[in-house]
């Protein structure tokens, strides 16, 4: 009777530690874009990216296990190769990325500014022509402006992060690059570029929104993505964390 006892109690917890137990989901980003992703002074990982998939973990009952790429091109490698499950990393649901990884339902739309030098002006694309410009490689920004180069009459180089093409407009090795709204707003705080470089021209740079992404195939994970995105957008906690992180906004 004894050892029927411990059997019984053997089999009760085999059968209910994987429901108490909590998954890790992976998720991949590259702390070099805020105010998506970013390294707060602390040295820790932050932004609206960070709040809204520990959100989204939370709802799901799933630990989230940051992997953090340090370069942007390196985040849809990290989930191919099977290192991650999901990338949240600012990343705007594009059609070419689309052939690569499955995109959630978008959170925020995709607005891009050009930084520039104080001294020039930006107001239309044709104003690039004879100018020097940078983008971070593999960036939506990258994708939409270098293949114009050419055609418009503008130089392009690409940097690792989006720092580098600050430093190079400040150090008058470039006259602008393109970011995110949000991502120039963040930036352009920060002490070392404070009166150095300005925002200009401001347009959608795709109808495509930023968005989480899986594996091409993994559509459970995906809907549970959105399902968790919906929630949060009805509830006012997504509003929420656009407002505090300022995305959103022209």
């Amino acid at each position: 009777m004894k050892f029927f006892g411990k059997t019984v109690a053997a089999l009760v917890a085999l059968v209910t530690a994987p429901l108490a137990a909590r998954a890790d989901l992976r998720v991949a980003t590259a702390s070099t874009y805020p105010p998506y992703e970013f390294l707060n002074e602390k040295g820790e990982l932050d932004g609206f990216d960070k709040d809204l998939m520990e959100e989204i973990g939370r709802r799901l009952g799933e630990k989230i296990v940051w992997l953090d790429t340090g370069h942007y091109d390196m985040v849809i490698p990290s989930l191919v190769t099977d290192r991650a499950d999901v990338i949240a990393a600012g990343m705007s649901a594009t059609p070419i990325r689309a052939k690569r990884v499955l995109f959630s339902t978008p959170y925020v739309p995709t607005m891009a500014s050009f930084v520039t030098a104080p001294g020039v002006a930006v107001k239309k694309l044709e104003d690039l022509r004879g100018l020097r410009g940078c983008v971070p490689v593999g960036t939506t920004q990258d994708v939409f402006l270098t293949p114009l180069a050419g055609e418009l009459g503008f130089q392009i180089k690409n940097f690792a992060k989006i720092e580098e093409c600050l430093w190079d407009i400040v150090t008058g090795r470039s006259d602008f690059t393109l970011m995110d709204v949000p991502v120039a707003d963040k930036i352009l705080e920060l002490p070392s570029f404070q009166g150095k470089a300005v925002r200009g021209y401001t347009f959608q740079l795709t109808g495509a929104g930023k968005a989480l992404a899986v594996n091409l195939g993994n559509t459970e994970l995906k809907n549970k993505l959105d399902r968790a995105i919906a929630a949060l957008e009805a509830d006012g906690t997504l509003p929420a964390l656009r407002g505090k992180w300022k995305l959103g906004k022209k």
